[in-house]
């Protein structure tokens, strides 16, 4: 397998984008399965000749109609997954003014276009200013999203499902996932996370950086955990099917969110502490703990959560990623750029344009196996397994 090296234009404009995909890290209809994903052979048993019926000689009785394995359909091969970007809600400020087709941000559909059929976590995050109009802010940003996706349909869906990602992939679309960044949009109603779920909504982070009427996020100092109410929106949660996001809470709710938590659960765009010693990244004890409940964590390009200097670069990436292998999470290992979360990228980063180049460098430190697990493969298997509708 070969990786293409994409570099864009310092603006990383979508007019700069190839009109192929011949920088997508997971390539055509010849990439290896995933590790862990290779259809089930079965058992083969030789027999000998006249002995095919079993026991006594052959023709003492007709043999058994056999009915033919199923043929299993083949892995779908994604360009990419990533579990997390802000694309949304970057869009939407006054000064972008941008639509989600072609525009100046890290993302947009044209240039997820180039990796064939990435998945894609859209965040609808609120800031500050729209704490108090939350829900509406992210009923506003739904509409939004819907509108876009729905002028360029030939390209993009939102998945509902497994079933959704899957046939996305073999139609050669972008799957759109939606997700909370911060229970905020809830206003203090547990039943709106039935309005938000039936909305196309299927992950929420009980917090962003701050206090809310679910918990306490990472910024806040706290050393309280998650509040009565954040306890009976996770069970709901958990009853609909919707992934828990643990990025950004504090680490007293990480402990009881795990405590609580039935289903695994995702850190979407979180690093190692041990590396990049900021509140925002997972200690090692998060980590294993993630790990022993099957979890998933996306690798964040954020530079503040990379590296204590000024700007971060490829080794650093490399470094995380070597700390989670080696504490046994390779295979709970995915992508969670944050992009257009944050401004200054990774030294070599662009865009989203420059994931085949992510791909490429991953696959030089840690081989094609690793790589295309990271990419891809690690939360196609998470989602195999949890992503669900009812």
């Amino acid at each position: 397998m070969i990786f293409i090296l994409v570099l864009s234009a310092a603006s990383c404009s979508a007019d700069d984008a190839p009109a192929d995909a011949t920088n997508n890290p997971n390539p055509g209809g010849d990439t290896p399965s995933p590790p862990g994903n290779e259809p089930d052979k079965g058992n083969e048993t030789d027999t000998e000749p006249g002995n095919a019926a079993g026991n006594g000689e052959a023709g003492d009785k007709e043999p058994e109609e056999v009915e033919p394995p199923q043929k299993q359909p083949p892995t779908p091969v994604f360009g990419f997954i990533d579990a997390h970007a802000d694309t949304i809600s970057q869009a939407l400020l006054p000064h972008n003014n941008a639509n989600l087709y072609r525009n100046e941000l890290h993302v947009d559909f044209l240039r997820l276009k180039e990796y064939g059929a990435p998945v894609q976590v859209f965040a609808l995050w609120c800031s500050d200013a729209y704490v108090d109009t939350a829900f509406d802010h992210t009923n506003r940003m739904l509409d939004f999203f819907e509108s876009e996706a729905a002028k360029h349909s030939d390209i993009i869906e939102i998945a509902l499902t497994l079933e959704d990602l899957e046939r996305n992939a073999r139609n050669n679309k972008i799957s759109a996932i939606l997700s909370i960044e911060g229970g905020e949009a809830l206003m203090g109603d547990v039943e709106n996370v039935d309005h938000f779920y039936n909305r196309g909504v299927r992950i929420m982070s009980l917090t962003w950086n701050r206090e809310n009427e679910l918990g306490y996020g990472q910024a806040t100092g706290s050393k309280e955990g998650i509040k009565p109410f954040g306890a009976e929106v996770l069970a709901r949660m958990e009853e609909l099917g919707m992934i828990l996001d643990v990025s950004h809470i504090n680490e007293a709710g990480f402990w009881d969110a795990h405590r609580l938590s039935t289903r695994p659960y995702m850190a979407s765009h979180s690093n190692t502490y041990a590396i990049t010693p900021h509140d925002r990244n997972l200690t090692n004890d998060q980590i294993r703990a993630m790990v022993d409940s099957g979890g998933i964590i996306g690798l964040v390009l954020y530079p503040q959560l990379l590296t204590q200097r000024d700007n971060a670069n490829m080794n650093d990436i490399v470094a995380h990623i070597s700390h989670f292998i080696n504490l046994g999470a390779g295979a709970n290992l995915g992508l969670g750029g944050d992009l257009d979360g944050f401004g200054t990228m990774p030294q070599g980063f662009t865009c989203v344009s420059s994931y085949g180049f992510l791909a490429e460098k991953i696959t030089e430190s840690f081989g094609e196996e690793a790589s295309l697990s990271i990419m891809s493969g690690n939360f196609y298997d998470f989602f195999v397994r949890y992503y669900r509708g009812i």
